[in-house]
């Protein structure tokens, strides 16, 4: 799946695939940001935190929704760049274990240039019963489709 700018449409629902989060995952980013709040380490900790268990780093699960933009709404031939987040926000915790995925609407579209345009994304980050952990606005430079 390889899709253009001009492949989008304002309104359209995408969903993609899932993720499924391990301890592992918290391991191997703690070792590249030192992110090592003992909510995300420390079981005994996490048992008098307000989520009751180990939570995935909201960094992280921003990171693995990053992916699933690549893997499933843009794809790796077009050339595209993060242009950024304009909302971020966790509703609730992704725990080790959780899958997430997302429900991806088109909100606006505009142009940037003539090689790339602006894709607005409104993302429902959803684990695996459904429940939405985090929604995010994003925007998507996105190539043209070459004339």
């Amino acid at each position: 799946m390889e899709r253009y700018w001009e492949d989008y449409v304002v309104g359209e629902v995408l969903t993609t695939t899932g993720r499924t989060l391990s301890d592992a995952d918290i391991r191997l980013f703690i070792g590249a940001t030192d992110a090592t709040h003992p909510a995300h380490v420390d079981a005994e900790y996490s048992k008098q935190h307000p989520f009751g268990a180990i939570v995935v780093q909201g960094a992280l699960t921003v990171g693995v929704v990053d992916g699933l933009v690549v893997k499933s709404l843009v794809g790796s031939r077009v050339q595209i760049g993060h242009y950024g987040y304009d909302r971020i926000r966790f509703l609730q915790p992704v725990r080790v274990g959780d899958t997430i995925s997302m429900v991806a609407t088109v909100a606006e579209m505009r142009e940037r240039n003539e090689r790339f345009g602006l894709v607005v994304f409104d993302y429902d980050v959803r684990n695996q019963h459904g429940a939405t952990v985090a929604v995010i606005r994003d925007i998507q430079m996105i190539e043209r489709r070459r004339a």
